[in-house]
């Protein structure tokens, strides 16, 4: 595991596929939260998730 970590810190390729999954499964369960009214809390910490991921999107290289 931590040989996959390691390779991972090094190509930054690979951190930002995961990355982009993971938002995508993020803005799914964000739209999920929206149409039920007992999700308010869920709602605010799927975003708080979503925006730390943006921001770990935005300072990768392209």
């Amino acid at each position: 595991m931590s040989n996959i970590a390691a390779s991972m810190s090094f190509n930054p390729l690979f951190l930002r596929h995961d990355l982009m999954i993971e938002l995508g499964r993020l803005e799914m369960a964000i739209d999920n939260a929206r149409h039920e009214a007992a999700a308010n809390d869920t709602l605010g910490q799927l975003e708080s998730r979503c925006a730390r991921i943006n921001e770990a999107l935005s300072k990768l290289p392209a």
